[in-house]
C-alpha cells in the first residue's frame, strides 16, 4: 500500500542563528586570550627563579618564603580564572560576554604586575 500524501522530500528547517562578524572576532579574541592565559600559566611561574641570588641575610622581598609562594601560585590561578572566563566570554552573546572577556586579560595583565613587583623589589 502506498501512501500518495507523503512529500516526495522533507522541507529543510533553518533554525540555526547566523554566524556574524560579532561572533567570529569575539571567538578569535578569545582564542588570543587563552594562549594568554597559557604563557602566563607555563611561563609566569618560573619568575621565581630570581630568588636562585638569595642569601641567608637577602632583605629583597622575593627572598621571603611566602613572596615565593605567590610568585609561583598567583599565575597559574590567574591563568585558570582567565581560561573560564574566557571560555564563558566565547560561549555568550551578550554584554556579559564581553565583559569576560574583557575581564579575562586585564587578570592576566595584574597577575604579571604583581609577579614583577615582588620579582623587582
Amino acid at each position: 500500500m502506498i501512501d500518495d500524501q507523503v512529500p516526495d522530500s522533507l522541507p529543510v528547517r533553518d533554525d540555526a542563528p547566523p554566524v556574524t562578524g560579532s561572533d567570529v572576532g569575539r571567538i578569535l579574541i578569545g582564542l588570543l586570550v587563552l594562549a594568554f592565559a597559557g604563557v602566563t600559566g607555563l611561563f609566569a611561574p618560573l619568575l621565581v627563579m630570581a630568588s636562585d641570588g638569595c642569601n641567608e641575610g637577602d632583605a629583597r622581598t622575593i627572598c621571603s618564603a611566602g613572596a615565593q609562594q605567590i610568585v609561583g601560585n598567583l599565575p597559574v590561578g590567574a591563568a585558570f580564572v582567565a581560561a573560564v572566563l574566557t571560555v564563558v566570554g566565547m560561549s555568550n552573546r551578550g554584554n556579559a560576554g564581553w565583559m569576560c572577556l574583557l575581564a579575562a586579560p586585564c587578570l592576566l595583565a595584574v597577575s604579571w604586575v604583581v609577579s614583577l613587583a615582588i620579582v623587582g623589589a
